[in-house]
């Protein structure tokens, strides 16, 4: 469940997701493999990462446990 106490180490294992899964999508592009279905799948994961990370990172500042980007 989602709280104060733990909504900062859940945005930081989304971030960890997401940039393993690009890490791992380059070095696919890298070396020429082209799994249409698994990149679908991976990109339709990269994308619920990044939509529940920004919710998460609202919600964070809303409890004041984040600055706003721009302060």
């Amino acid at each position: 469940m989602l709280n104060k106490k733990n909504i900062l180490g859940i945005i930081q294992d989304h971030q960890d997701q997401i940039e393993v899964i690009e890490s791992e999508l380059q070095r696919a592009k890298h070396l020429d493999l082209d799994i249409p279905d698994l990149t679908i799948v991976a990109r339709k994961e990269l994308s619920y990462l990044y939509e529940n990370k920004a919710r998460f990172e609202m919600q964070a500042r809303a409890w004041g446990l984040v600055k706003e980007e721009s302060e």
